[in-house]
């Protein structure tokens, strides 16, 4: 069965940035998009790099290890893995659902 976990603070993200947190054993990314919640599941699909070591620019996650982009919106792979001059089509993040409650931030898991 689904639910809802608070995970973070509205005053925790100011606009435009990021944060990594620990719930239930796994890293979520936590984005603050123009004072949108949005979460992802912090490891990319291509292997497993921590997207938020990454760079965070204008709502795209840019994976540190071979570049792959996703939306933070939807987790749409929007540019695959780049190795030397090669790219490899990589899988959409997961997301989960956001829902803000006065200042608590939750996750559907």
């Amino acid at each position: 069965m689904m639910k809802f976990v608070k995970i973070a603070q509205t005053t925790e993200l100011m606009e435009g940035t990021k944060k990594k947190i620990l719930v239930e054993n796994r890293e979520i990314l936590l984005v603050n998009l123009k004072n949108s919640y949005y979460a992802l599941d912090n490891k990319c699909p291509h292997m497993g790099g921590s997207l938020f070591d990454g760079t965070l620019e204008s709502g795209t996650i840019i994976c540190p290890r071979h570049h792959s982009q996703f939306d933070v919106t939807t987790g749409k792979n929007l540019e695959g893995a780049k190795i030397l001059f090669v790219r490899f089509p990589v899988k959409d993040a997961h997301v989960f659902p956001v829902k803000v409650e006065g200042s608590d931030i939750l996750i559907e898991i």
